[in-house]
């Protein structure tokens, strides 16, 4: 029995040599920690709301297009790809400050994140009705379309013949007017399901 109780001892006092000390746990814990990569928070609201579904689809085949490794995140390299198919030189800064806007990893739901808080950056509808009525001075929800195409290429933030053209293809025109109340739910809201 003397004996029994010694090698209990032994393998006690073995037991407690092996185990780590608590700092020495928390020190590995830290380590591994840091090793992980960096997690996506979470968003505080559902930015799918923000979207019709067309919208969603439309991003969705964005995003894929540009996750060029296809493993659900968009990384410095996808860009990288993406410049370099058009041709372009990509500067590594510059692809940095891009991904760095994201919160964490660039997922699809972080990549809609970004597009909504920059559709919920413009002003909103009503403000934007308002500021066409300024032009609207019989209050017909309509302007002469060669009215605001002067407009658009002679004040202001000027644009080009093409740019013009690029926005002519969505603008809802009849018989000549511009039907800037439909213009703005547009630029709002997206096109509406049909």
């Amino acid at each position: 029995m003397g004996e029994d109780k010694k090698e209990k001892k032994k393998k006690s006092k073995k037991d407690k040599d092996e185990a780590p000390e608590p700092a020495a746990a928390e020190e590995k814990k830290e380590e591994s920690a840091a090793e992980e990569p960096k997690r996506a928070q979470r968003a505080t609201s559902n930015v799918f709301a923000l979207f019709n579904q067309s919208q969603i689809q439309e991003f969705k085949e964005a995003f894929t297009m540009i996750d060029q490794n296809r493993d659900g995140i968009i990384d410095e390299s996808d860009l990288a790809a993406i410049y370099q198919q058009i041709g372009r030189e990509a500067d590594p800064k510059q692809l940095k400050e891009m991904i760095a806007e994201s919160p964490g990893q660039l997922n699809f739901t972080h990549f809609l994140n970004l597009f909504g808080s920059n559709v919920a950056g413009t002003d909103p509808e009503a403000r934007l009705k308002d500021a066409f009525s300024l032009f609207d001075e019989e209050g017909t929800g309509k302007l002469d379309e060669n009215y605001v195409k002067d407009l658009l290429m002679n004040v202001g933030d000027q644009f080009t013949k093409d740019e013009i053209r690029q926005v002519w293809k969505e603008v809802p025109v009849e018989g000549g007017k511009l039907d800037y109340i439909k213009f703005v739910q547009l630029v709002k809201r997206g096109k509406e399901e049909e």
